[in-house]
């Protein structure tokens, strides 16, 4: 497979599910943990969480996809990564209605607007860190590691032609 195949499309999709669901978990207890410090009334883990929530739901998507862009998990995969905290946060919304936890929905914007603002934050900030990690892998295969076999040892298709 070609580096730009694998760049586009990916190569690693067991790596890529990973990545994708790791994600979503580390957003889901981080979201909980700021819900649950806020219904406990606890300073210290509310202001723990204050910083901790968006540094996950809006700065953490870039580095991710860049990282997933240089394994070559693909595009969709560095991009689904984006999606994840509007998703998660529209989830916990909605079970927090339905059980009734307070302080969880009832707010002044509708969930759709938010969860779509979420989301549209975080898909560039996926896209941008998917640019960073292809930009780093071009460079890494340009300048001679890094490598675009499956297997160490494994010669590619390019290399044996030559």
């Amino acid at each position: 497979m070609t580096t730009t195949e694998a760049l586009l499309l990916g190569r690693r999709r067991d790596l890529a599910v990973t990545m994708v669901v790791g994600f979503a978990v580390v957003v889901a207890l981080v979201l909980a943990g700021g819900i649950a410090a806020d219904v406990a009334d606890l300073s210290t883990a509310t202001a723990v969480t204050d910083r901790l929530v968006p540094l996950v739901v809006f700065y953490a998507p870039a580095p991710v996809a860049a990282v997933g862009a240089y394994a070559r998990c693909g595009g969709p995969a560095c991009l689904a990564v984006g999606i994840v905290p509007a998703a998660v946060f529209a989830a916990l919304v909605l079970v927090g209605t339905v059980v009734g936890v307070p302080g969880v929905g009832g707010g002044d914007a509708p969930l759709e607007d938010v969860t779509l603002m979420f989301a549209l934050v975080g898909l560039s900030s996926a896209f941008v860190g998917y640019c960073a990690g292809v930009t780093a892998t071009l460079l890494a295969d340009l300048a001679g590691f890094g490598g675009d076999a499956d297997e160490p040892g494994e010669v590619d298709a390019d290399e044996s032609e030559e």
